[in-house]
């Protein structure tokens, strides 16, 4: 990851610490939503993490962030820099 995408990952964790729950749901810019398990996607996240319920936010066009809430702390599980994974789930 370059400084450019650092920063950019900085800015949105800065936001996303910010906000409420029901402004990072609605929020355009990061997007945030559930990622979907399927044929292609299940083997980026064991069961257990794909039973915890898979979330993504975007960082910027390209990036994305993976993750999973647990008593409302976002724990961050994967960061895909070139929209593979955000494009298969």
């Amino acid at each position: 990851m370059d400084n450019e995408n650092q920063n950019e990952f900085i800015d949105s964790f800065r936001k996303f610490e910010e906000l409420n729950r029901n402004a990072i749901a609605t929020d355009k810019g990061l997007d945030y939503k559930t990622y979907n398990k399927n044929k292609k996607s299940k083997r980026y996240f064991s069961d257990n993490l794909w039973k915890k319920g898979i979330k993504k936010f975007k960082i910027t066009q390209r990036n994305r962030c993976f993750g999973y809430v647990d008593n409302g702390i976002f724990y961050v599980l994967r960061f895909d820099l070139d929209h593979e994974l955000s494009d298969v789930g």
